[in-house]
């Protein structure tokens, strides 16, 4: 049911809106019942991919979501299959539905789940590419539009605007997980220059350069909004001791930004620079990296640290680990972010920042993997609304080692940082 290396979480991906917020709406969980032959197909084959992806980085859980959103494409296929009088073809389409059951059940045994569920997949996968020879190669590789701004408004024809808004219509991508998919090869570039090396303490002004590989420069209007911006920098020095979130400001010249920011750490930083393009809607980290005249620290104290404090208010972790605290690589783990007040009572006032009530960003010590993660529940459309005390995430690390976890939040009007440690075993 269809880079350096650097992995991300992503919650809702084609909810991304050009130049606006993004909408509240799973593309994943709440995906509209398919109304012609070539939709249903396009939902069959994403589904069919995507249980694969599921497979392969442990996921299990999100199978039973693909599978369903095929149950009502089929009742589509059959349909047509009634009207064409084919009893043969509606019959194997009413098997289909028994071999996508069995890979659910397969998923859920309690010992030897994935390899029972690749099994039942394998043969269900067969069946699928067994139909496809049935209809038209047009038809079963058909591309469905939707509006970045309505994505329930859909059409086979990318020419169709919006009916609702007028907007161009982009293709639609039914993603593989709701906590982790691997983010697409870069197809940009990014490079920084500096009014001057980075020096601890003093203010850098950074110039950045985003182009596609063929060197045409990356607009605005090439970028889809991603919890309410379009580029997010996620910079770390080499320690991993000092993390800076920051969003670019374009400049008159296409493909500029510039921001500014201090360092507090010596030796050269790394950015990690979070995008989506509007020609794939798939999610991208381009890194470039920042001079400094300095010697970098090393990572240092490489121990679990879940709780922190900043601002006197006190903020928690805790994680849903294996039996001996283990957290574990291709692992889907709930964590658990809760905040106490200076007086000690939970914390009930977070603001949104970024369209959530946390933005937490974790870094490996290897240097090339980032993790970033969202609290569970929409993309927060309302800034006098307040949360917390607790927030809920999932955590799905794919490579071992050291993080340092960085929970963004605001009180007050204020950023607040505050700095966990894990350690991640294969």
């Amino acid at each position: 049911m269809r880079g350096v290396a650097v992995l991300s979480l992503l919650l809702l991906l084609l909810v991304a809106v050009p130049g606006g917020p993004a909408a509240a709406h799973d593309p994943l969980n709440d995906l509209p019942a398919p109304t012609s032959v070539p939709e249903a197909w396009n939902v069959i084959s994403a589904s069919i991919d995507n249980i694969a992806t599921c497979l392969q980085t442990g996921q299990l859980k999100e199978i039973a979501a693909h599978v369903s959103n095929c149950s009502p494409a089929l009742r589509v296929l059959q349909a047509d299959a009634k009207r064409r009088n084919d009893q043969a073809l509606w019959d194997r389409l009413e098997a289909l539905y028994y071999s996508g059951d069995a890979i659910i059940t397969a998923s859920r045994q309690k010992s030897d789940a994935a390899p029972q569920a690749r099994g039942a997949y394998d043969a269900h996968r067969a069946a699928v590419t067994a139909l496809a020879r049935a209809y038209p190669a047009d038809v079963v590789g058909a591309q469905v539009y939707v509006c970045p701004m309505h994505p329930l408004e859909r059409s086979l024809d990318p020419a169709t605007p919006c009916p609702k808004c007028s907007m161009k219509l982009i293709r639609r991508r039914i993603p593989a997980s709701t906590t982790y998919e691997r983010p697409g090869a870069p197809s940009m570039k990014l490079t920084a220059t500096l009014d001057h090396p980075l020096k601890v303490g003093e203010k850098a002004t950074v110039t950045v350069n985003l182009a596609k590989l063929n060197g045409a420069p990356v607009a605005g209007g090439d970028l889809l909004t991603m919890h309410t911006q379009k580029i997010h920098l996620l910079i770390i020095d080499a320690s991993l001791a000092d993390y800076h979130h920051e969003h670019p400001t374009p400049s008159d010249k296409p493909g500029e930004y510039t921001f500014a920011f201090v360092p507090n750490r010596p030796g050269p930083y790394r950015i990690f620079a979070d995008v989506v393009p509007g020609e794939t809607s798939v999610q991208e980290y381009v890194v470039t990296d920042l001079p400094a005249d300095t010697r970098p620290e090393p990572v240092t104290d490489k121990v679990t640290s879940l709780a922190a404090e900043v601002d006197d208010y006190i903020f928690s972790l805790r994680f849903d680990a294996d039996a001996g605290g283990k957290l574990h690589t291709n692992t889907p783990t709930i964590g658990r972010l809760t905040v106490a007040a200076p007086d000690g009572q939970p914390f009930k006032e977070l603001e949104p920042v970024m369209g959530a009530f946390a933005h937490l960003v974790a870094f490996n010590e290897d240097g090339k993997t980032v993790l970033h993660i969202h609290p569970e529940g929409p993309e927060l459309q309302n800034p006098a609304v307040r949360g917390g005390p607790l927030l809920t995430f999932k955590l799905y690390a794919p490579a071992a080692g050291f993080y340092r976890l960085y929970a963004q939040t605001q009180i007050a009007g204020r950023p607040r940082f505050a700095r966990f440690s894990v350690t991640v075993e294969p």
